[in-house]
């Protein structure tokens, strides 16, 4: 008898077999790392309140991002601006900023063009909502869109659109997959400030007044409740009902 081998939970090819939607048993196979996050959440937090920093041997400008000059990363900017709101555009740059940051200091390595496109267009979809559709199937799509119009390599883009889809899946690892464990890491640095005592202040106030906030945090916290809303057996609704996060990203004073 041939074996079926099923989708990774958090990929694009999951997301097409389920939309998103999540099992009873995946539920409980995600809480571990929703509740480690959560953990360090808090942690993270309290070093900032503390006034606590990371020890350095990067400066600003070796952590601060180039963007490439590329047809795709051109063509990306102009996707992400027609399809989102003002702070979404700019948490999608400074998600970019910071991603790319933690990536360097964890010496990781990734695809400059791949995260780039990936980081501008990762909550594209979230301007709208379907029903029982999770709105990372429609981010990863805008990203394949982009793709097609300039032709860019099908496994790269494979690529970018595995690490959008992934990029809200608790428990992620860098070494299983990096673009969406970094997209995580630089959206969550920037709404709640995971990890962020880790990066320069003179970094996070940088990154701010080069992209604005523009209330973005009011306007993530009721796109997620709304997700929540339409999608209760998805990724974003777990999220909310384990830790309140559209509360938290609201309320949360901004990390610096």
């Amino acid at each position: 008898m041939t074996s079926i081998v099923k989708a990774e939970l958090g990929s694009w090819e999951w997301l097409c077999e389920t939309g998103g939607s999540l099992t009873a048993r995946q539920r409980v196979e995600l809480l571990p790392g929703l509740l480690r996050t959560f953990g360090q959440f808090v942690g993270d937090r309290l070093w900032l309140a503390l006034g606590r920093r990371r020890s350095l041997s990067l400066s600003v400008h070796d952590l601060w991002p180039v963007a490439p000059d590329s047809s795709i990363c051109h063509r990306a900017d102009e996707e992400a601006r027609e399809l989102q709101s003002a702070p979404l555009v700019n948490h999608a740059y400074r998600t970019w900023v910071f991603g790319s940051a933690l990536a360097m200091l964890d010496e990781a390595r990734l695809d400059r063009e791949v995260f780039h496109v990936g980081s501008l267009l990762h909550d594209a979809g979230i301007e709208t909502c379907k029903e029982a559709q999770c709105f990372t199937y429609r981010s990863a799509e805008a990203a394949q869109t982009v793709a097609r119009e300039v032709a860019f390599d099908e496994q790269r883009t494979l690529q970018i659109m595995d690490g959008i889809a992934n990029h809200i899946t608790p428990g992620l690892r860098k070494e299983d997959q990096s673009v969406g464990y970094y997209l995580q890491a630089g959206a969550m640095a920037d709404l709640m400030g995971l990890r962020a005592w880790e990066l320069p202040s003179e970094l996070l106030s940088r990154t701010e007044e080069r992209f604005p906030r523009l209330n973005v945090h009011r306007e993530v916290s009721q796109r997620w409740l709304a997700e929540s809303k339409a999608v209760p057996s998805g990724r974003a609704h777990y999220a909310q009902a384990w830790s309140g996060f559209a509360y938290i990203v609201r309320f949360l004073p901004v990390a610096k």
